[in-house]
């Protein structure tokens, strides 16, 4: 694992010692005064942050209601992130992309034995992002349920949970332990027609239908449950639904924007960036207009301070998370392998200011995880910070956000999180994702440990 330092210039000692002196004297006199990581964080305020979430808002409100890729409201935001970086001397770039997006149009569910019954959408079931179309009548087969005790599950998790599957059966999976994407796959590699997913039932948050994506298209339909409904056809032999997904696809074409510190070693490369698409549903400010926000005030902390980074900083924007990962797979796509390498890491802010915060750092950076080399120092870094704050962060090791492509590509990767689910965001991916769903006190905590390790890497030598 190659080990990231903190940054000491290494002077080499001359015999004389006036050549030595006047050696260090110039060298005092060229370089400009240093910042500090107190300095960059007093310099990226709560009010800085909040300004750029009432813009993100104000866009959303006057382009009905969200800020999704492909939109007249992403293209206000690009425009004002841009306007933003520009007016403090950043050159910008866009990167133009297209790419197909499934959009579910209906979605039916009735269980036609034993007794049968309709359910609504919304209330009973509802289809995952990126569930695919289709439409399955079949029995239903639970997978490695959890119904009773603490309810903790890996239902789903692993191959072996569906060995014996019944090819064109519904897999009737518990939420838990694993992304939902883990969960499909290994049910469409069973053969499964079909994927029902039941809450985890263990708690607040836990019991009634939710809202949930796969990151990537899948090939059967997929739709989330309540627990009662899941557990009542577990325990119910013969249990037979009706499944139906109906989609479009529509083709869009999007952005990402860049800016780069004008200063700073291009052969090390340290990329933080977040993304600035939201769902349809919503304006999506703390998904992910905190991230924005963050990535933004820092690279502005940046030039307000005149920071001379020795490693360049890329401060990115990227387009289409939300339906896929679109915006950074294009961006790695595009660097080619000789800029890969000279990529140094990269930090991911994604929901950083969910209103009942979870605050955790991104995991799976000890030997032996798969993470690239480096991640771990990622991991340390931003854990530190916060312990050093008094706060001590959970780890997560989802690649359902954009630090996934990089990871993918071989490059050091971490990041920030505070939660997602019904308990820290009951307004994920839902129309009150507003300013008001912010908790600020842990965005401008998130904001400083990002602001705090940007400078860390980017001072850093090998």
């Amino acid at each position: 694992m190659r080990r990231l330092l903190r940054p000491w210039v290494i002077l080499t000692v001359a015999v004389v010692l006036v050549a030595v002196a006047g050696v260090v004297l110039l060298t005092r006199a060229a370089r400009p005064a240093t910042v500090d990581s107190g300095q960059l964080r007093d310099a990226v305020t709560p009010q800085a942050l909040t300004a750029h979430l009432d813009a993100l808002q104000r866009i959303a409100d006057a382009h009905g209601g969200n800020r999704a890729a492909g939109t007249a409201g992403y293209a206000a935001s690009v425009d004002y992130v841009e306007a933003q970086l520009e007016s403090a001397g950043y050159e910008t770039s866009r990167q133009p992309f297209s790419y197909d997006r499934t959009d579910l149009t209906r979605a039916t569910l009735r269980r036609t034995a034993p007794t049968p019954t309709t359910y609504a959408v919304g209330r009973d079931f509802r289809p995952l992002a990126h569930s695919g179309d289709g439409s399955v009548t079949a029995r239903v087969v639970a997978v490695d349920l959890a119904l009773s005790g603490d309810r903790a599950t890996t239902s789903g998790c692993e191959a072996s949970d569906f060995t014996g599957f019944p090819r064109g059966a519904i897999a009737l999976v518990q939420r838990g332990t694993c992304p939902f994407a883990t969960k499909v796959d290994y049910a469409t590699a069973a053969g499964a027609g079909g994927v029902v997913v039941l809450n985890q039932g263990n708690g607040p948050g836990r019991m009634d239908v939710f809202a949930g994506t796969l990151g990537a298209q899948a090939g059967i339909p997929v739709v989330a449950t309540t627990f009662e409904l899941g557990a009542a056809w577990a325990d119910a032999p013969g249990t037979t639904l009706a499944l139906a997904v109906e989609a479009t696809v529509t083709r869009v074409t999007t952005e990402n924007l860049i800016a780069d510190t004008p200063a700073g070693r291009a052969d090390r490369t340290v990329v933080l960036g977040a993304h600035l698409d939201s769902v349809p549903e919503g304006p999506g400010i703390n998904d992910n207009g905190s991230g924005v926000a963050a990535v933004l005030e820092t690279a502005l902390a940046f030039g307000r301070l005149g920071v001379q980074p020795q490693n360049r900083v890329r401060f990115a924007f990227w387009g289409g998370e939300e339906d896929g990962l679109h915006g950074s797979e294009h961006y790695i796509a595009r660097l080619g392998e000789e800029e890969r390498r000279r990529t140094l890491l990269y930090l991911n802010l994604d929901m950083i200011g969910s209103p009942t915060p979870a605050a955790s750092v991104y995991g799976g950076g000890e030997p032996g995880s798969g993470w690239p080399d480096g991640s771990g120092n990622v991991q340390a870094v931003l854990a530190g910070f916060l312990a050093s704050q008094g706060v001590t962060p959970g780890t997560v090791t989802f690649r359902a956000s954009d630090h996934a492509s990089f990871l993918a590509a071989g490059i050091a990767a971490g990041g920030l999180f505070t939660g997602a689910d019904e308990d820290a965001d009951p307004c994920y991916h839902r129309a009150c994702d507003r300013t008001g769903d912010i908790d600020p006190a842990m965005l401008g905590l998130m904001a400083d440990a990002a602001a705090h390790a940007t400078l860390v890497f980017a001072q850093s030598t090998p």
